[in-house]
């Protein structure tokens, strides 16, 4: 495995450029080579310096969620008659977020030409959670896939969630498109209330402008597992498709609309708690050596003079970006 103090390592295949940060398991960047030779696109939001060495995964481009996917409420749950208590991990929100991943190092194998593998080994006898958890990326034509997946390793089952948390440009031109059948109501602390149908403010089946839906932050079911996105101040399309086992999708607009997140997650947040909503999304119990995978994959494309009527073709302001806005 190769061990390195270097901030973001770099690893080209193809036609992307890609940075993995060790510490948070995080990608900072997806650079996309254009095919009309024009230069290069980064899929995912900028970084700057300041992103890269915080140690924070959530100011880069996408980061893993393992073993749980959002947040899991006030940092607990009962499983096998015993109360397992995790780490409140975002001070002073009582709640757990996004799983142990983030603030572990992950381990970087030798890469192949066309494909990149990177771990890491969480070893908990008191919670139960033990696991190894991997990310591996895989370049195929015009296509890149990001797989994440962990086995467990502990004596006795234990529940497991896993979900990929990119974030994308926002801006005036971004441009959104996803078809679902309901979502969650939420309460002031974020976790999932109640079934709800999808209402006009959240319904994407036809497309919508970030810039009108800023704050928006709803977990959806019955996702068609794909989202289209257009940026025509940018001339790109890209494609995000999800596997089976990624079932739910988590999409957040933070107030600023500078940025925004689309994350194909394996079960409804906090379901640990709440099992009446097992059924639109529950976590995997894993036996000894189980393990639980789900694969996104990117599809750039350049935009064509028709295709840049679906959005009005307006500059981003370029400076310093909120970094206190992350969820």
């Amino acid at each position: 495995m190769a061990k390195t103090a270097e901030a973001e390592y770099r690893w080209n295949s193809g036609p992307f450029k890609v940075g993995i940060v060790p510490r948070g398991g995080a990608i900072s960047r997806i650079d996309w080579v254009r095919p009309d030779g024009n230069g290069v696109i980064n899929l995912l939001r900028p970084i700057d310096d300041y992103a890269l060495t915080s140690g924070n995964p959530s100011h880069l481009g996408c980061f893993p969620m393992v073993p749980f996917a959002n947040r899991l409420g006030y940092a607990q749950f009962e499983f096998d008659g015993k109360t397992i208590n995790v780490p409140a991990n975002r001070a002073p929100d009582p709640h757990a977020i996004h799983g142990f991943g983030i603030s572990s190092v992950w381990d970087i194998e030798r890469p192949t030409v066309d494909t990149i593998r990177f771990n890491h080994k969480h070893d908990d006898p008191q919670t139960g959670f033990c696991y190894v958890a991997w990310q591996q990326i895989k370049v195929a034509n015009d296509t890149i896939s990001i797989e994440i997946g962990v086995r467990h390793l502990g004596k006795g089952p234990m529940p497991y969630g896993i979900g990929l948390h990119p974030w994308f440009p926002g801006g005036e031109s971004a441009w959104v498109q996803f078809v679902a059948t309901d979502c969650f109501s939420t309460d002031e602390g974020k976790l999932p209330t109640t079934r709800t149908v999808i209402d006009l403010g959240r319904d994407f089946a036809d497309g919508k402008m970030i810039r009108h839906h800023k704050g928006l932050d709803v977990h959806y079911i019955g996702w068609n597992k794909q989202v289209e996105m257009v940026w025509a101040d940018r001339q790109l399309s890209l494609l995000l498709e999800a596997s089976d086992t990624l079932s739910n999708l988590q999409f957040y607009i933070p107030e600023n609309g500078q940025t925004f997140c689309v994350e194909p997650v394996s079960h409804v947040p906090n379901v640990h708690n709440r099992p009446e909503f097992k059924e639109f999304g529950d976590v995997r119990v894993l036996g000894y050596n189980d393990t639980l995978s789900g694969v996104m994959t990117l599809t750039p494309g350049l935009l064509t003079g028709s295709d840049n009527g679906l959005v009005d073709d307006h500059e981003e302001p370029v400076g310093r970006r909120d970094y206190s806005l992350v969820d």
